[in-house]
């Protein structure tokens, strides 16, 4: 088990059929016995996004796996990923640094980035910058967990 801050938990989502993984693992910081609140968006679960507070369950083995939703955050979880394998260091620092100026943050590993966009971003310039990314070639983009406001911003 990862070293967390006290007050954090380690929590699981199952992964869709045909994903790479069965489950992805997280910390969270721990609200109730069965309430978390995420730290940013994980990188491969869906409906899922910085700050959004979660039921979860433990399992016999003592494994928290979360449940369901019980508070969205307002923020949207974008993942973005690098077209091939090289320079995927490089590629994780350019995406973040190009969000940066638009107060978008994230987190990345392994040539892929989550982007944590809050709901008081200019949501038009970030959808915007993602498009012209990935017409270039830049970057593939999934929208992990969108807002109605995500959908309605046109770039």
């Amino acid at each position: 088990m990862p070293n967390l801050p006290d007050g954090w938990v380690q929590v699981w989502f199952l992964m869709p059929p045909g994903s790479n993984a069965t489950s992805l693992g997280m910390g969270a910081e721990r609200l109730a016995p069965d309430r978390v609140r995420l730290p940013w968006a994980p990188w491969g679960a869906f409906d899922a996004a910085k700050h959004d507070v979660f039921r979860v369950e433990r399992d016999g083995d003592g494994q928290w796996w979360v449940k369901e939703k019980i508070a969205a955050s307002g923020y949207c979880a974008i993942r973005v990923w690098a077209p091939d394998d090289d320079h995927l260091e490089r590629f994780q620092d350019a995406v973040l640094a190009d969000f940066a100026r638009l107060n978008v943050s994230g987190v990345g590993m392994f040539g892929l980035v989550v982007l944590d966009v809050p709901p008081t971003a200019d949501l038009p310039s970030v959808r915007r910058l993602l498009r012209d990314g990935e017409q270039a070639g830049r970057w593939t983009v999934d929208d992990l967990c969108v807002t109605a406001a995500w959908r309605a911003a046109v770039p």
